[in-house]
């Protein structure tokens, strides 16, 4: 049995007078045990919600109600005195329950936002000690310090993870319709628009990922990736041979392995923040292999370009590839 779920379980009976006389003995003994308060949230939370936000430090328990319930079910354990002495002492750890369940809840989180240009990457170390590089182009946004029961962080554009373990606090990054869920492992998460395609891939340990839209899960071990676009409900898996490939950016380093040109158009106008198109359909479906580090964007067209015998047009940040041979 989860442990937390329990002590929150015992807290909702006891705040809606519904326990029995061993539910009632085993919160008491909960409560000299607990040293952390936080397995108490989830039950503070619905109940909170349910008083239309009263200040809980002033909310009255019916004490004679549930005195009444408990004595009758087994009076000959249960004494007054001793029940109210017990209603006494629970009386100030709830209130502190809900002192400190009330200042986590009003008290706003303090989020960061870390920003990419064009063409550059940056790395990030959070309170917790993960380490996360972004991609160009990419937005992370994430607290200052983490402090609840989850480690949420916000993703718009690409980024590798590196999270430090820690099964009581699982980690979580939302990116678009995708969340990804973790609780120590490296992997990429690549979600630059709700029409591009969506990816995420693993190099060590296990990812969760589910999108919310049309609720398609994914379960990743090391080399898998999961790969879904507007419009499908499913995820495309596929195997990487080199799971190190997804994280070349790291190293300023673009990687195309047999990749047509629709792919790598989009890649390119996601890391150089311009618009890559493509005008002719079979164009689009060559396909390259080919190795860039520390090229502008000028160099790998010029090379790609070479390789599949077309040519490109600029207008401001437009860039229209066509097959020369139709011209």
């Amino acid at each position: 049995m989860n442990i937390n779920k329990r002590k929150s379980d015992l807290l909702e009976k006891y705040l809606n007078n519904s326990c029995t006389q061993e539910e009632f003995d085993e919160f008491i003994n909960t409560l000299k045990d607990t040293q952390d308060n936080e397995a108490f949230d989830e039950a503070m939370q619905r109940y909170w919600a349910s008083t239309n936000h009263q200040d809980l430090r002033h909310h009255n328990v019916n004490w004679n109600r549930i005195s009444t319930k408990v004595k009758t079910q087994n009076n000959s354990i249960v004494k007054t005195s001793s029940y109210f002495k017990y209603a006494a002492s629970i009386t100030v750890v709830m209130g502190l329950l809900a002192v400190a369940f009330l200042k986590k809840a009003t008290v706003p989180v303090k989020y960061l936002t870390q920003h990419t240009a064009s063409a550059k990457t940056k790395s990030i170390v959070l309170s917790d000690g993960s380490k996360i590089t972004l991609n160009a182009n990419s937005e992370l946004k994430y607290p200052e310090k983490f402090n609840g029961e989850r480690r949420e962080v916000y993703l718009k554009g690409e980024a590798y993870f590196d999270v430090v373990h820690d099964e009581t606090k699982p980690f979580i990054i939302h990116s678009g319709k995708l969340t990804t869920h973790v609780l120590g492992t490296s992997f990429t998460v690549s979600a630059y628009s709700q029409t591009a395609p969506m990816n995420v891939t693993v190099l060590t340990g296990k990812v969760a990922v589910k999108n919310e839209s049309t609720q398609a899960l994914a379960v990743l071990t090391r080399g898998q990736s999961a790969t879904t676009w507007q419009g499908n409900n499913k995820f495309l898996l596929a195997r990487l041979a080199t799971p190190e490939d997804a994280i070349a950016f790291t190293e300023d380093k673009i990687i195309f392995e047999n990749a047509n040109l629709n792919e790598v158009a989009l890649k390119l106008s996601n890391k150089y923040g311009v618009n890559i198109k493509i005008t002719d359909q079979a164009l689009a479906q060559q396909h390259i292999t080919a190795i860039f580090q520390g090229q502008n964007l000028t160099g790998i067209l010029n090379a790609i370009t070479k390789l599949t015998h077309a040519k490109y047009l600029q207008n401001d940040n437009i860039y229209t590839l066509y097959n020369r041979k139709k011209l």
